[in-house]
Formats: C-alpha cells, sequence, structure tokens
C-alpha cells in the first residue's frame, strides 16, 4: 500500500471483536471500542487521475489527482464505507467501480469529519470486512465513540490539572485501600504483562468543595494499550472499593505533571 511502510495486520482488533460476540458487557465493549479507535483500516479508493505503478508495487500519485472514497450502496439507496483489517478481507471478493481501485490507509479519526459533514446525510456508517466476518459500524456508534475519546481525554486533563491546583492536596492511599481491591488491581497488572509497568494509588482532596477520590497514575510503554485497561480497572474500584466509595479518575504517567518518588508504588512491574 502506498501511504504506509507495510502491510496492515489489525490483529488486537479481530480478538477484541471476537470477545465481544463472545460475550457483552462494558468491559469487552471497551476493548473493542478502544481497539477500533487504535486501529488502521484499508479502505479501497478511486482516484481523478490514474496512478502510477512503482516497481516495488507502492502508487506513485499525480499533483492534482483527487482521492475519493468508495462507497457501497443499500438496499435503501443510502450508502456505507467499507473498510478492511487485512488485505486478505480487502481482496476476499472483486470490487466493483467504474475506475481502477486501490488500497489506502484510514484510521477512524479519518471518517468522523467526513461523517459530521451535512453533505455525508445518505452515508449510514462504515462496514468492516463486509465480505468475510463483517460488523456495521453505524453513524450512532460512530458519534458515541468519539463521545468517549472525548471523555477520556478531558479526565487525563481535569486530572492533571487537579492535582497541580493549589486547594488540591495528594496524600498516597496506601492506608485506606482495601486489601480486595489491591489484589485486583495487581492481578490486572500481572494479566497484562507488559502492558502496565507501573501504578500510583493516591488520594485526591478538593479543600473547596470537600470532596476526595481516588487517583490512580498508571505506566506502560504504550498509552492506547493501557487505556483499554481504564475500564476494567474502573469496574473493579466499583465492585472492591469499600467504604472509601468507587469514585476514581485514572491518568497516563506521561499526562500527570507531578512528581510520584515521594509517594510508595501500588505495583512495579521492575521490582524484583
Amino acid at each position: 500500500m502506498d501511504n504506509q511502510d507495510e502491510e496492515l495486520r489489525n490483529d488486537k482488533l479481530l480478538d477484541a471483536i471476537a470477545v465481544f460476540r463472545e460475550e457483552q458487557n462494558e468491559v469487552t465493549e471497551h476493548n473493542f471500542i478502544q481497539a477500533l479507535i487504535d486501529a488502521v483500516f484499508i479502505a479501497p479508493v478511486n482516484f481523478s487521475e490514474q496512478p502510477k505503478i512503482k516497481e516495488d508495487g507502492s502508487i506513485d500519485i499525480p499533483e492534482n489527482a483527487q482521492m475519493q472514497l468508495l462507497t457501497f450502496e443499500l438496499e435503501d439507496g443510502n450508502g456505507v464505507f467499507p473498510i478492511f483489517t487485512d488485505l486478505d478481507a480487502y481482496n476476499a471478493k472483486p470490487i466493483e467501480s467504474d475506475l481502477p481501485v486501490y488500497p489506502w490507509a484510514m484510521a477512524l479519526s479519518d471518517y468522523l469529519p467526513i461523517l459530521q459533514n451535512d453533505d455525508s446525510q445518505s452515508i449510514e456508517g462504515l462496514a468492516l470486512n463486509p465480505f468475510t466476518n463483517g460488523m456495521p459500524i453505524t453513524r450512532d456508534n460512530i458519534a458515541y465513540i468519539a463521545q468517549q475519546v472525548a471523555q477520556d481525554a478531558q479526565q487525563a486533563e481535569n486530572a492533571s490539572e487537579n492535582a497541580g491546583d493549589s486547594d488540591m492536596e495528594i496524600s498516597s492511599a496506601e492506608e485506606i485501600i482495601p486489601t480486595p481491591l489491591r489484589y485486583d488491581l495487581i492481578g490486572i497488572a500481572d494479566d497484562a504483562m507488559g502492558v502496565i509497568e507501573s501504578m500510583h494509588l493516591l488520594w485526591l482532596t478538593n479543600n473547596d468543595a470537600q470532596t476526595s477520590n481516588y487517583l490512580l497514575v498508571v505506566n506502560g510503554p504504550n498509552r492506547e494499550d493501557v487505556q483499554a485497561l481504564y475500564q476494567k480497572i474502573a469496574t473493579t474500584f466499583e465492585e472492591k472499593s469499600g467504604e472509601e466509595g468507587s469514585g476514581v479518575d485514572i491518568v497516563f504517567a506521561d499526562d500527570f505533571q507531578v512528581d510520584l518518588s515521594e509517594f510508595d508504588s501500588l505495583y512495579n512491574r521492575t521490582l524484583d
């Protein structure tokens, strides 16, 4: 494919779909949505001027050529944008078009402005792998996913800002964390070996509002993999947090501009 260096694979997304189909709950739904957000799909496209195929198989697009996403027409006359997780799914059936069809890398975020445009009201959403293990992603689904992305970003921003507020106090939650909650959080990190490197569980107090809640700072090599566990972690707090309440802000370590060296870590994969 021309706009990427190697063949696309979305095994994490395919695994998340399989698990979500087997058992639908908040955790499997969250993991599926996160995998959709992280994925880079293959979309069939046309060009107004025919590209040239290079010797290495990539394409050279003329400077003034315009790209057009293909749509599949539905029975009611509306359409969907087909997207594919890999070239095997893309090549499962020939794609009919008056112009030559080319595979093009597209992320879910690339479709958001298109589907939010009033001119695209006849497009009902996306069709994931329509030739094989297909799954529809409706406009409502995409709007919901966009809302979740915005909420996650806002949550991280709020946690970081609150931590730096002079009216906020941060202390260790080491003395108040219930034992079942401690063990379950450590179990989540151990089960996702390599995803979470460390966790600090803090207690955040807003003196003005006279409110308090847990603050979990999670670190790992890949932000998206860590964020995929947020819903599971939040569910654990709901089930095991005890009398202190289940309120928790979860933030990725790089977004948390506070020195954690004075706090004991709840989990540290580097410790012997």
